[in-house]
């Protein structure tokens, strides 16, 4: 069945919730938006301005970025596609509604690939970069280091072509769609190419006493097994080695092993088999953008937060023991990947090579309850004293004053932000407490 356009709040496929349903709302009137000149007619008219405009890419944010409740929202779903790929300066130009899955796919097929890959694909290309989302490169900064333009419209439904050698170009890298309606990205690409993966299991000592080790492989980190002393190590590294097909089914273990509701006790033997199981030492070639996906079930709360590379085994030891010493409930494996420093103004990783701390609890049967608050909010405060900024997609409980410490660039970002849509009209109610 096609999808309206336009809707009124009064009829019930108005209403929008995230890819885990944790954050949900009914905005006033929903786009399904074509292009460019809708979007641009959209941010004109006077009573979308009025209640507010934001943006829904694949809802793959477990904060409240989008707030859709009273608002215009904009649903980028159908404008999606490559628009050019220009093989002399290795970039390419999409739209922004594109997933990361079909960007991969696009490219493969043209013997190319991303430079790096998140963990999940099934983002658009405009909300990872966004969002600072990363991949595991440490050597390379977050996806949006990758970007070398965007195309946008701004508050005042005007298209604007910012490029890497604008002094605002940094700001918009990682936006949080506080700026305007991306429509189109330019990022670089490099050579399809192959990888040689391997994956081991590891005591958590042993990783965090060779980290320097581990960061040496183009690609790499480990998925530390709450309640046990347990890790399992990967590194992806350059091969000429031809890939076989990749098979299909699901990945990973059963959700009752890696992503379940179990109290302490009871967990500690399962993750303890799980990291025997996942474990097992092997390696293999795949496709570059392949070898870097994860497996990463739906209904579960995530946070995650990058820290100095300088201060990560001292954060992963402290970790590890306040989640067996209070008694957490941590029941699915943490993981720990690394980026290079970078230089957009709200990445986590700005300035500083970084360790980012992924953390994830299953959500209980009851769509409402928020037994998740409390280990996060303890590990909020322990990765908070070291140093740490949280990742723009993920939950967390610090205050705008705080971050605003935590960014050397903060007041910059709010400056732009101000002048670019002085009325707020892309400011839901998370990013209003924040950038108002």
């Amino acid at each position: 069945m096609a999808v309206p356009r336009t809707t009124s709040a009064s009829r019930r496929q108005t209403s929008w919730e995230n890819w885990s349903g944790t954050v949900r709302g009914v905005p006033e009137r929903l786009e399904i938006v074509h292009g460019e000149d809708e979007i641009c007619e959209i941010v004109r008219d006077r009573g979308n301005r009025a209640q507010g405009i934001g943006v829904a890419g694949a809802g793959h944010s477990y904060a409240g970025l989008v707030s859709p409740a009273g608002r215009t929202l904009l649903d980028l779903i159908r404008h999606k596609g490559i628009v050019s790929i220009d093989r002399a300066r290795m970039t390419v130009t999409v739209k922004a509604g594109t997933s990361l899955r079909a960007l991969n796919r696009h490219l493969a097929a043209e013997g190319l690939a991303l430079p790096n890959q998140s963990a999940i694909d099934e983002q658009t290309v405009a909300g990872a970069v966004a969002t600072a989302t990363h991949g595991s490169g440490p050597a390379m900064g977050t996806l949006s280091s990758h970007l070398r333009s965007v195309r946008l419209v701004t508050a005042d439904g005007a298209v604007r072509t910012v490029t890497d050698d604008e002094p605002e170009f940094d700001a918009v890298r990682v936006h949080l769609g506080c700026l305007g309606v991306v429509t189109a990205l330019t990022l670089d690409v490099v050579l399809a190419h192959t990888l040689r993966k391997t994956i081991a299991r590891t005591p958590l000592k042993k990783i965090l006493g060779g980290l320097d080790e581990l960061r040496k492989a183009r690609y790499g980190g480990f998925w530390w097994y709450p309640h046990t002393s347990q890790a399992v190590v990967w590194r992806a590294d350059p091969t000429g080695e031809a890939a076989p097909p990749v098979p299909s089914g699901s990945r990973g273990l059963p959700q009752a092993f890696t992503n379940n509701r179990l109290s302490p006790a009871a967990a500690r033997p399962v993750h303890s088999l799980a990291a025997r199981i996942e474990g097992r030492a092997r390696s293999g070639v795949l496709r570059c953008d392949e070898a870097l996906l994860g497996s990463v079930p739906s209904r579960l709360q995530g946070f995650e937060y990058g820290i100095p590379v300088a201060r990560a085994a001292e954060a992963i030891t402290e970790l590890a023991d306040t989640v067996t010493r209070r008694g957490l409930r941590i029941n699915a494996p943490v993981d720990v990947r690394f980026t290079g420093a970078d230089s957009a103004w709200l990445s986590p990783s700005y300035q500083r090579d970084t360790c980012y701390l992924g953390v994830t609890c299953a959500l209980p049967a009851r769509r409402m309850s928020d037994t998740w608050s409390r280990p996060f909010s303890v590990i909020d405060d322990l990765l908070a004293r070291h140093e740490g900024r949280p990742h723009w997609a993920k939950v967390h409980f610090r205050e705008p004053s705080d971050l605003a410490a935590r960014y050397p660039r903060w007041r910059d970002f709010v400056e732009l932000r101000r002048r670019w849509d002085p009325d707020g009209v892309f400011l839901g109610d998370y990013l209003r407490a924040a950038f108002q």
